[in-house]
């Protein structure tokens, strides 16, 4: 069995792989395009990301191992896997934690209106009046794809005492105890009309582009705050930047856009109820996540050795 690793890796996860990996597997390591074009023909296996001219090349492949979540901008590019036997496995999972903390960083700044304060520290202002301080305790906390980052953002909110509710695209998986109401994609408008927090956290396919447009944000509460460390495209911008330049909705924390970097001439960099982060979410633990990402090829590289099902499959037709 060959497996052809063209993700580049450091030294170091280079020499875990070979002390880890089935001693039956030929394990070829190249970024080398030329090389990787050749090395594919028999390739039973790929660790990385296929070209459309090496996925024609491949003859014998039955397993792509992506080093990424979300392949919204993978799969499109070589739609022909779509219809080939060959399984796409993702990495989803490795980013959990630290996006989940993101998004409370989010939400705490703008419960205690931490971007007012900020303007008016940088102006030496002491003023403790005229303030939008929200108390968190109690407070329904809506999650749009109760998936890996959503259940760490749920466990996360119930502990600041909020009341948690979620969609899901698979609601008869059921809900974790701190979780009070689970919906599925059709309970969309229940969840906006209740939460106070509205956090996205669903991959980017072709049921959710564009989920959240003016009809939906007109649904939220006039007092309540969107957070999107999904996918850009889940959230028409130019229609929620309307929504917070006329006061439909509360505020705004965004790390994902639609077009990123962000256009400066965006209307969002002008408003003062939004905080913009560069999607940098998941940025903190590179080196863990780097390791994450090789563990779980090491396991599926187990699984697909002894013919047993692989973990993170990929619905090819949805990109996730």
């Amino acid at each position: 069995m060959k497996v052809l690793i063209n993700y580049k890796l450091n030294d170091e996860l280079k020499i875990k792989i070979l002390k880890e990996a089935p001693k039956s597997v030929n394990l070829v390591f190249s970024t080398d395009e030329k090389e990787t074009l050749e090395e594919v023909k028999d390739a039973d296996a790929v660790f990385g990301f296929l070209t459309l001219e090496m996925l024609r090349a491949a003859e014998k492949l039955k397993w792509n191992q992506t080093p990424m979540a979300g392949l919204e901008e993978y799969i499109p590019k070589i739609p022909e896997i779509i219809e080939r036997d060959i399984v796409i496995t993702n990495v989803a999972g490795i980013y959990n934690e630290e996006v989940a903390t993101h998004v409370f960083a989010l939400i705490t700044a703008l419960s205690r209106d931490l971007p007012t304060l900020i303007r008016r520290q940088d102006r030496k202002i002491w003023d403790a009046e005229n303030l939008r301080i929200i108390p968190l305790l109690g407070k329904t906390l809506g999650i749009v794809g109760l998936g890996r980052i959503g259940t760490e953002v749920a466990k996360r909110g119930a502990a600041f005492g909020m009341k948690v509710i979620a969609t899901r695209a698979h609601p008869e998986k059921g809900k974790p105890s701190f979780v009070e109401k689970i919906w599925g994609l059709e309970g969309l408008n229940n969840l906006l009309r209740e939460s106070d927090f509205v956090v996205i956290c669903t991959p980017h396919t072709p049921k959710t582009e564009k989920m959240i447009r003016a009809k939906e944000l007109r649904i939220m509460k006039r007092t309540a705050f969107l957070i999107n460390i999904g996918r850009g495209a889940v959230v028409d911008l130019n229609d929620l930047a309307e929504a917070l330049r006329k006061n439909e909705i509360a505020g705004a924390g965004l790390d994902v856009f639609e077009e990123e970097p962000l256009p400066p001439e965006h209307p969002l960099w002008k408003l003062r109820n939004v905080i913009i982060t560069p999607h940098i979410a998941a940025k903190a633990l590179i080196p863990l996540y780097e390791e994450r990402r090789v563990n779980i090829f090491l396991e599926n590289l187990r699984r697909f050795v002894n013919g047993d099902p692989l973990i993170n499959v990929v619905d090819k037709k949805m990109w996730y």
